[in-house]
Order: C-alpha cells, then structure tokens, then sequence
C-alpha cells in the first residue's frame, strides 16, 4: 500500500515494475478462493436453522416444521421500493416451483402493524410472518446478519442454509438461485 502511494505521488509507474507479479500473485489467489465450489459442503456442518416466527394470522410458525423440503426465505420490507419489485418474479416463481415453499419474512420495525395488510392488498401465493424479537433485523438470529432487503436464503431439506442473494432477483436469477435443490 506504502509503495502505492509513493509510485502515485511521484507520478512513476516504474515503481511499480518490481511489485506487480506479487500484486497480480495476490489478485488471482484471492480469485481462485471466491471460486471455490467447496462452500455449500462446509455449510452442511452448520446447524439446521431453528426460528419461529409470527405469520400474519398471529399463529407461530417453525422453520423446524418446515423441513424435508428445500425452502426459499424471502426477507424484505414492506416499505422497500426494490423489495415490492421482487414479488411479481417471486409470484410466478411461486406458482412454477410448487415443490420449493417460500416463505416471506418481515424485517422491519413494528411489522405486525402492515404485514397482514399488505399480504392481503397484494394476494401473494406465500405466507409471510415475521420474528417478534427483531433479531433478524438486528442479525442476531440463526439466519445472521441480513445486509439489505430484499434478501433470498436457500436452505436444504434438512433445514440448514446453503445460499444467500442480497437485492431483488427476476425469474432468471430466481430460477438460478435455486438450482442446487431442484437437480
């Protein structure tokens, strides 16, 4: 970093010269290691996620219940413009994939006061609910820390998470995004 900021100073690209192999060295492994396909396996060793949630008729819902099949998390707000333009490919996702559940989950404050409402005004094919203790809001749930919304996880039959997009996916990435529970 030192030498870059030098060869910047100095306006020399000479400087350089003698560090570029390691600079490139470090940009390949770095490459090399974000492709690694070894990911979902260690994700297996990872507990089952173990959450109960509200759903939007005040009934507690399980995700331990939901298992021996793969399962589609949709965490969004109600109040989010790109989590609103996520639902008409989620909805035709829904209706294509009957064989993977989806369940919308609310992180956002104060969710029970609009969640029924808004699932009613827009007919979703998916139940939503919502974590009364806002621990998904906060990342301190089993689910960990949700960057933004919308956000999709992926997990298996078994309950644990093994995939995770962050920001709204049309019919193309959804259909993608699900590939490793659907061969």
């Amino acid at each position: 970093m030192y030498a870059l900021a030098q060869a910047s100073r100095a306006g020399s690209r000479n400087a350089l010269a003698p560090n570029r192999l390691a600079i490139v060295a470090v940009l390949v492994a770095m490459a090399l290691g974000g492709c690694a396909h070894d990911a979902p396996a260690h994700r297996r060793l990872e507990p089952p996620v173990e959450l109960t949630l509200i759903d939007t008729d005040g009934g507690a819902r399980s995700l331990g219940a939901m298992r021996g099949r793969p399962l589609l998390l949709f965490v969004f707000a109600t109040y989010d413009d790109a989590s609103q333009l996520a639902l008409a490919p989620l909805t035709s996702f829904v209706r294509r994939h009957p064989e993977i559940p989806v369940l919308g989950i609310a992180a956002q404050p104060d969710p029970e006061r609009l969640l029924k409402l808004f699932g009613e005004a827009l007919d979703l094919p998916f139940p939503l609910a919502y974590e009364p203790q806002n621990r998904v809001v906060s990342g301190e749930s089993q689910l960990g820390e949700i960057p933004a919304v919308p956000s999709y996880l992926l997990l298996d039959a078994e309950g644990r998470i093994i995939d995770r997009a962050v920001g709204a996916l049309d019919g193309e990435g959804l259909e993608n995004f699900v590939t490793p529970v659907s061969e």
